[in-house]
C-alpha cells in the first residue's frame, strides 16, 4: 500500500518518535510511506522516506507569539490547513495512494475536513487524536458534534489513543492502543544485568508538582540496601517551573543519590539517555494523563525499562501487566515503604518486569495501525 503521512505542524518530542517507528513498521510490512507536508517544512528527523510538498503556504508556529498574534496565526493556520488538506487529497488521487493518515490531530482537524473538498474523494482518510485532553469544558461535546457530522463520509475514520473510553455511539470513531517507542537510532545496552548501582531517570520538562517534591524527599531519606542514583533533567518551559526547579537542585545537589542535567535531549541523545538508566519515573499528577497515554512511559517500556508511575499515569497498562510500580502519593509512609521495596528487590523482580513488558509489547505496537489501514482500505 502507498500510505501518505500528513504532517502540518513541526513535530517534536514523542511525535518524532511516533513517526519514526511508524515509518519503520510500514516499510517492514512492505508498504510505501510518504510524508505529505507544507512547503519549507522543517523536519526534526531524517526518516529516509519520500516527501510530497503541499500547496497552501508554509507551516505556522506559535513560538514566542503573544495573545493577539496567536489569534491571528490561528485563523491563518486554519485557512492554510484547508488548502493543505485539499492539496493532499489531490496529490493522493493523482499518484494512486491507498490512504492518508494524520498521526497527531485535534478536533480542529475534523473541522478542517468538513470545510475541505473531502466529499469529492473516496480515498480512506485516517485522523488520529494522539495526545488531546478532554478535561477542558466543552471539548468532549465539540468532538462528538464534529464526529457526528463526519459520519456520512464513509472514507473518514477517526481513532483515539486514550486509556479511558469516554465516547459512545460514534460509529466512525474507535479507540486504538498506541505503540511503545523502541530504540531506532542506537544499539541499546541491553537488559538489566544485575549491576548494583540502579540508575533511575526523571526526564522531560520539569513541572512544579507536589508529587515531585514528595518523591524527591522520600528518595533522599529512604533506606535503600543497594546503591541508587536519580538522574533528573532540569529543563523547564516557564519562569514558575524554572524557579521551582532551581530550589529543588539547590536542596539536593549535595546528596550523592541525585544527579542533575540541564541538557535538552534530541534524537540519538534522547534514546541514549533512556538506554543509560534502569528505571524511568513518570510521577506527575496532571489530570491530562487520565485522557492520554504517557509518552515517557511508552518510551521507557519500548526500551524494556520498568517504570515508577503516579496513579493517574497509564493505570490500564499497569493493571494488566506488572511492568513496574504505582506509588501512593497520599500516604508518605506507604510511598517510602513501596519505593524501598521496589529498589531493594529490583534485582530479583526484574525478570518478572521484563516478561510483563514483553507481553505488553504484543498489545501496544504499530501493527494496530497497519491492521487498521489494511482492513479499512477500499
Amino acid at each position: 500500500m502507498k500510505i501518505a503521512i500528513l504532517e502540518t505542524i513541526v513535530s517534536s518530542g514523542h511525535e518524532v518518535e511516533f513517526d519514526r517507528g511508524l515509518v519503520k513498521e510500514l516499510k517492514n510490512k512492505g508498504h510505501e510511506p510518504c510524508f505529505f507536508v507544507p512547503e519549507d517544512f522543517e523536519f526534526k528527523a531524517d526518516y529516509d522516506t519520500p516527501v510530497e510538498y503541499l500547496q497552501g503556504g508554509p507551516a505556522i508556529t506559535y513560538r514566542k507569539a503573544g495573545f493577539i498574534k496567536k489569534i491571528i496565526l490561528s485563523v491563518t493556520r486554519e485557512y492554510r490547513r484547508i488548502r493543505w488538506f485539499n492539496s493532499a487529497l489531490e496529490i493522493a488521487k493523482k499518484n494512486s495512494y491507498d490512504c492518508i493518515f494524520i498521526p497527531t490531530a485535534t478536533p480542529r482537524y475534523l473541522k478542517t475536513l468538513l470545510r475541505s473538498k473531502i466529499t469529492r474523494y473516496t480515498i480512506p482518510f485516517f485522523v488520529n487524536i494522539h495526545v488531546f485532553s478532554f478535561e477542558k469544558k466543552g471539548r468532549l461535546e465539540q468532538f462528538l458534534s464534529l464526529a457526528k457530522k463526519l459520519e456520512k463520509y464513509n472514507n473518514v475514520f477517526l481513532t483515539i489513543c486514550s486509556p479511558n473510553h469516554l465516547l459512545k455511539d460514534t460509529p466512525n470513531t474507535e479507540y486504538i492502543d498506541p505503540p511503545f517507542y523502541e530504540p531506532s537510532l542506537i544499539t541499546p545496552k541491553g537488559d538489566y544485568d544485575g549491576h548494583e548501582l540502579i540508575r533511575i531517570g526523571l526526564y522531560g520538562f520539569y513541572r512544579e508538582d507536589d508529587n515531585i517534591k514528595k518523591l524527591l524527599k522520600i528518595f533522599s531519606i529512604a533506606d535503600f540496601k543497594v546503591p541508587v542514583k536519580l538522574i533528573m533533567q532540569t529543563v523547564t518551559e516557564n519562569d514558575k517551573d524554572q524557579l521551582s526547579c532551581e530550589k529543588v537542585v539547590e536542596e539536593y545537589k549535595s546528596n550523592s543519590r541525585f544527579e542533575f542535567t540541564d541538557r535538552r535531549f534530541y534524537g540519538k541523545e534522547w534514546q541514549e539517555a533512556i538506554s543509560n538508566v534502569d528505571v524511568i519515573l513518570a510521577p506527575y499528577s496532571s489530570i491530562h494523563y487520565y485522557y492520554t497515554y504517557s509518552a515517557m512511559c511508552f518510551n521507557a517500556l519500548g526500551f524494556k525499562k520498568p517504570v515508577i508511575l503516579a496513579p493517574n499515569v497509564n493505570p490500564t497498562v499497569i493493571e494488566k501487566f506488572k511492568v513496574g510500580l504505582t506509588l501512593n502519593f497520599d500516604d508518605e509512609a506507604a510511598l517510602k515503604s513501596d519505593l524501598e521495596k521496589f529498589i531493594n528487590n529490583f534485582k530479583e523482580d526484574y525478570p518478572t518486569y521484563l516478561s510483563e513488558i514483553n507481553k505488553a509489547a504484543q498489545v501496544y505496537n504499530y501493527s494496530n495501525f497497519t491492521r487498521l489501514f489494511e482492513t479499512k482500505r477500499k
